[in-house]
């Protein structure tokens, strides 16, 4: 029983860390800052930010057709 409440616990870490990396790369803190202060890997920053700066880019352009 203990395990699976310890994988429980595991996943929504994973789930609140890759929201938290969400929230910093939309209000405008740099990855390496933001891999600073949660002391995860800048690859997994980076994996998430990249979704963040695309959708950006489609918003503008959206924004620029109409």
């Amino acid at each position: 029983m203990a395990k699976k409440a310890n994988s429980n616990t595991n996943d929504l870490l994973s789930v609140m860390t890759d929201l938290l990396i969400t929230q910093l790369a939309v209000a405008g803190v740099q990855q390496q800052t933001i891999r600073q202060i949660l002391g995860c890997d800048i690859n997994r920053v980076s994996r998430i930010t990249k979704h963040i700066r695309a959708a950006r880019k489609g918003v503008q352009a959206k924004g620029k057709e109409g």
